[in-house]
């Protein structure tokens, strides 16, 4: 079984864009499409109440935590599948809930991402272009914030439709730009 895990992680590697189909820790299928935050790992993991041989696969956006539990993405070697993806367009603006959005987490105040606006059925296209920080309030709200100006532009729910594209991280030397004051 090893050799067929071994197989599975054959030319990944740290840093590779891949989309992962697995299971999370709690065993819900689930699909994660980031960078390769580690190298895969061969790991016992149980299924079905049965402890078997798995590989781990950490899959994020780059800065990401690899112990951060929702990052891990365990394929058995009859079920999941892992493979190279192109690198995301950072000129490609996509209208999607902000669920969707990589990264977005309320134990993750660290996803940065270009806001376009708010999308829908009727939205044609973003109306703005500013790079935010996706920070959790309370009660699932999520602030849409500047750092750079301390605006929040939309204080939207996961199921939010909104204009978003991948934006760079800043380069600031503030460790206090993850959080609005």
């Amino acid at each position: 079984m090893t050799t067929e895990l071994n197989e599975l992680a054959k030319g990944l590697s740290t840093g590779a864009h891949v989309t992962a189909t697995g299971v999370d820790t709690r065993g819900r299928k689930v699909t994660r499409t980031g960078h390769l935050l580690a190298d895969p790992v061969v790991v016992h993991a149980r299924r079905n109440g049965f402890p078997t041989r798995a590989l781990r696969l950490c899959v994020g956006a780059p800065g990401t935590d690899p112990t951060d539990r929702s990052s891990w993405t365990t394929l058995f070697t009859d079920s999941g599948t892992a493979e190279h993806t192109p690198e995301p367009d950072p000129t490609a603006w996509s209208n999607t809930e902000l669920r969707y959005v990589p990264g977005v987490r309320a134990s993750n105040p660290t996803t940065r991402i270009r806001y376009g606006g708010k999308g829908g059925a009727r939205s044609t296209g973003p109306t703005q272009d500013t790079p935010v920080n996706v920070y959790y309030t309370d009660d699932g709200i999520y602030a849409l914030w500047d750092p750079e100006t301390d605006t929040t532009h939309g204080l939207v729910r996961l199921t939010t439709k909104i204009w978003w594209a991948p934006a760079p991280r800043p380069h600031t030397d503030n460790p206090d730009a993850a959080a609005p004051a």
